[in-house]
């Protein structure tokens, strides 16, 4: 007669062995022997210790067991189920790291892409080009306006004389009093004498020579 509780306590041993204590995955698979194990299945689950598992992929991983532990009736099984979910994790694990890279990879290339796109320019349509167009004239009419402003200025800095008096009649006024606070005219016909009086004094002078030179 088969000895179940030996049995199952043997491979009990074996497996606290593999699998010691301080052990920890994603999952844990949950055993409960049954009375008649390894001649029928033992009751098992799985439970997530970490992250989150799709109902979807958590089936799947139970049906897996389910079937490793039917080709392995008669015998001792935990291990083979195990073993069989440890390597489905992992395959999770790397399929999840997997499309995670990828999924960078295809973020950095499309970056490359923008930047690749300014760097050799966009392609020039109609409506791009309407509206480059319109915010162009926009800049260039407000620099049109500043250069104007600026020459403007400019030309007030420069104001003939003539130009001040007319646009500034406080100037004249200023002038005009200014004359009126004691200026000296001035009489043009004694500018008019004065020659003619060196003139006599340089004749009486010619004269005084001739007699020094009769002595």
């Amino acid at each position: 007669m088969t000895d179940y509780a030996e049995e199952r306590q043997m491979e009990l041993e074996a497996l606290e062995s593999i699998y010691p204590d301080e052990y920890e995955g994603g999952l844990s698979l949950h055993i409960t022997y049954t009375a008649n194990y390894p001649d029928e299945l033992p009751e098992y689950e799985i439970n997530v210790i970490d992250g989150s598992l799709p109902d979807s992929l958590k089936a799947k991983m139970m049906d897996d067991l389910k079937t490793a532990g039917e080709e392995s009736l008669g015998m001792a099984m935990i291990f083979t189920m195990a073993s069989l979910l440890k390597e489905e994790l992992n395959e999770l694990v790397l399929s999840t790291k997997r499309v995670r890279e990828e999924a960078e990879e295809e973020k950095r290339r499309k970056l490359e892409e923008v930047e690749m796109e300014k760097f050799n320019g966009t392609k020039v349509t109609i409506e791009r080009f309407l509206v480059w167009k319109k915010g162009f004239d926009k800049e260039m009419e407000a620099l049109e306006d500043q250069a104007k402003l600026a020459r403007a200025k400019e030309l007030k800095n420069k104001l003939t004389g003539r130009q001040q008096f007319e646009q500034d009649k406080t100037l004249a006024l200023s002038d005009a009093k200014y004359m009126e606070e004691g200026d000296v005219s001035v009489d043009a016909t004694q500018f008019e004498r004065e020659p003619r009086k060196v003139e006599e004094d340089d004749d009486k002078n010619a004269v005084w020579k001739s007699f020094g030179n009769d002595d």
